[in-house]
């Protein structure tokens, strides 16, 4: 969902959000936890010193990574079809006191809680909930569960994880959205998918639920999104991308929820969306041909218009984006090796270009060692797995600015809080 949601080799940026500090202080900038294209080892960065300060073994190689929405706990997911997830405490500890944020590093390793099942996909955070979505084989190929595990971060914190488990009735590519109060947005299978008899049928689901997990997993409101994909939060309200549309959800008293569509401009669609400040920005193309688009998505607009859309200079595809905690700042990572600003509002525009890393397929599940992009702070960081480094670029400033050499074959990156 937020996007994201899936992607392979590994390395995720586990960091924090330095707020400025008084004078007499100093303020750490946190860690990276990344892994390695070829080396079965997941490492720590420590981004105070330079370097690497911890190392930790993997079953193998390339695992996914996803961080929680505070940028403690990792998701390792090694494996795509028979997939095994672990979660990692990153030991960086923020406590925020108006003006500055302290920083406390603890020993950092892996949580006692391992999960096991069939195509591991969308990591969500939120709300005190962390929720991992087992999507379950293909119907034609075998029998197989899909589920929903669902553990309380603060298990996490006190070093006794909990977790409870959602059944999926059928396989499909889903998602578990947590609400707060024991309500969640539940993905639905796709029928013609879960059926088995046409393999062409997608796994992205057509509808998803309201439900309460208090009452047996009721659901209680129905909300129908054809071949869902994608998701954020901002304020209150939950956009998910559809084949037709942006379907919104904005939260209103005594739990109840509005419901809304938002129109696409033309006749692309989107997979994709992430929110800060108070946009929201997805990728946009057309069905079965690479997302070469933006999309401005404003929650409390009527409408979705025509310059909302932002075409990516020099043909070049979405790829990876990421969005600064001030909604103001995209950053994009393309195929070209290129790392691009743009300013999103009040209206789209390119503020700065790097040369970043070296051309690469960023096709999903390329064979060749894939860079990948997170924000952290007030900075954007690119994985060079060519180069044995990760590189830094300022989003205050438009400058580039540290490389920190770490050998092997560093590659992608999960964020963690931005402040940018």
């Amino acid at each position: 969902m937020t996007l994201s949601f899936r992607l392979l080799a590994a390395t995720a940026l586990v960091a924090t959000l330095a707020a400025p500090a008084l004078s007499h202080e100093v303020v750490l900038r946190g860690r990276l936890v990344f892994g390695d294209h070829q080396d079965a080892t997941l490492r720590i960065l420590d981004l105070d010193s330079g370097k690497v300060t911890h190392s930790f073994d993997l079953p193998q190689p390339n695992p996914s990574l996803d961080t929680t929405a505070d940028g403690r706990f990792v998701v390792v997911k090694v494996g795509d079809e028979a997939g095994t997830v672990r979660l990692f405490d990153s030991g960086l500890l923020r406590e925020p006191h108006g003006d500055h944020v302290d920083i406390d590093k603890i020993d950092p390793g892996f949580i006692d809680l391992t999960l096991t099942g069939d195509k591991p996909a969308h990591v969500l955070s939120g709300h005190g909930w962390l929720s991992v979505f087992f999507d379950g084989q293909r119907p034609w190929l075998r029998p197989s569960e899909a589920r929903a595990d669902l553990i309380p971060i603060a298990s996490l914190e006190a070093g006794k994880p909990e977790r409870l488990s959602w059944m999926s009735p059928a396989p499909q590519h889903g998602v578990a959205v947590p609400l707060g109060d024991d309500r969640w947005f539940l993905s639905t299978p796709n029928p013609a998918y879960a059926k088995g008899d046409d393999k062409s049928a997608s796994s992205r689901p057509n509808s998803f639920d309201l439900v309460d997990a208090k009452d047996g997993w009721k659901a209680l409101e129905s909300y129908d999104c054809p071949l869902m994909h994608g998701h954020a939060e901002l304020g209150g309200a939950h956009a998910f991308g559809c084949a037709d549309g942006i379907a919104l959800l904005k939260a209103e008293a005594a739990g109840a929820w509005k419901a809304g569509r938002l129109a696409y401009p033309d006749d692309r669609a989107s997979s994709a969306i992430t929110a800060s400040g108070d946009v929201m920005v997805a990728n946009y193309g057309r069905s079965g041909s690479p997302y070469t688009a933006f999309l401005r998505i404003d929650p409390a607009a009527p409408a979705l218009k025509g310059d909302d859309v932002f075409d990516i200079a020099d043909g070049q595809q979405v790829c990876q984006f990421a969005l600064a905690s001030d909604g103001r700042t995209l950053v994009h990572l393309a195929g070209d090796g290129k790392l691009r600003l743009y300013e999103v509002t009040p209206a789209w525009k390119e503020v700065a270009r790097f040369d970043a890393v070296a051309p690469f397929d960023c096709a999903f599940g390329a064979p060749t060692p894939t860079p990948r992009l997170a924000l952290s702070g007030t900075s954007a960081f690119v994985t060079d797995p060519a180069g044995g480094k990760i590189h830094e670029f300022y989003l205050a400033t438009g400058k580039q600015g540290l490389s920190f050499d770490v050998g092997g074959a560093p590659s992608t990156i999960a964020g963690g809080p931005s402040g940018g």
